[in-house]
């Protein structure tokens, strides 16, 4: 789904360029803002994933170089890539889920060639850090076992996937409404030529981090809550004749 909204993120993707100014190799903390809530990470860990964009409560690579290729006789070849962000809920909003999509390409060529996309989501609440880290792996909808040929060449399309669904107890500190969390998306993609004439390839071309998030519920509604229950009750009592 976040193919259709990658074009506007480019424009923010812009904007986290002027946060480096200073000098390319110093690490600069970023924040952008979502609908709902803020992503805040180091511009200069985002590695073969690219500068991002946000679309709503969405993080969105589109990342040019994130790619994983083997020839004849290589064996498996490798690339990989860790970005870590912290996600804020904004003021009456708690984060309730976390989903990433991601597509690109490949192809293989000849009977020894293989690809594989795989790696993980993984949370953790930082109101209440010592609470496990939940963890989700990538995984392709569809194997990627496609086979081209030079007389017919064509790459194949695939996507993957992960999501998590934050617990409804046990996060959040003292109040239970998780606002502030870890997110780090681990990826890994991988290439496999073991015969001369073999050729594999994969890559990257869209991440999308989205956040789930849902309003906090207002202190008042819990009291209207809690004295309708309590009319309920007292009407209910004052029925069966006992007052």
């Amino acid at each position: 789904m976040f193919q259709n909204i990658a074009k506007s993120a480019g424009a923010v993707a812009l904007g986290l360029a002027a946060a480096s100014w200073g000098g390319a190799a110093a690490a600069v903390p970023v924040t952008v803002s979502g609908t709902t809530v803020s992503f805040t990470f180091d511009d200069a860990l985002a590695g073969l994933f690219g500068a991002p964009g946000v679309v709503g409560d969405a993080l969105v690579f589109t990342p040019t170089n994130f790619k994983a290729q083997a020839f004849n006789s290589a064996g498996i070849v490798s690339a990989s890539q860790t970005f870590n962000v912290q996600v804020s809920a904004n003021p009456g909003y708690m984060i309730a889920g976390v989903t990433l999509d991601e597509a690109g390409d490949y192809y293989n060529l000849g009977s020894s060639s293989a690809v594989a996309v795989g790696g993980q989501v993984r949370v953790f609440d930082l109101e209440t850090p010592l609470a496990p880290a939940l963890t989700a792996s990538i995984a392709a909808s569809q194997p990627l076992t496609a086979v081209t040929s030079f007389g017919a060449f064509a790459t194949t399309n695939w996507d993957a996937s992960a999501s998590l669904t934050l617990p409804a107890s046990g996060w959040g500190g003292a109040d239970g409404a998780i606002s502030h969390v870890n997110v780090t998306i681990e990826n890994i993609l991988l290439a496999r030529s073991l015969m001369l004439g073999d050729a594999a390839f994969i890559e990257k071309k869209f991440t999308g981090l989205a956040i789930v998030t849902t309003p906090v519920p207002e202190p008042q509604a819990y009291l209207l809550f809690a004295a309708g229950l309590g009319l309920v009750g007292w009407m209910a009592v004052r029925r069966n004749g006992k007052v």
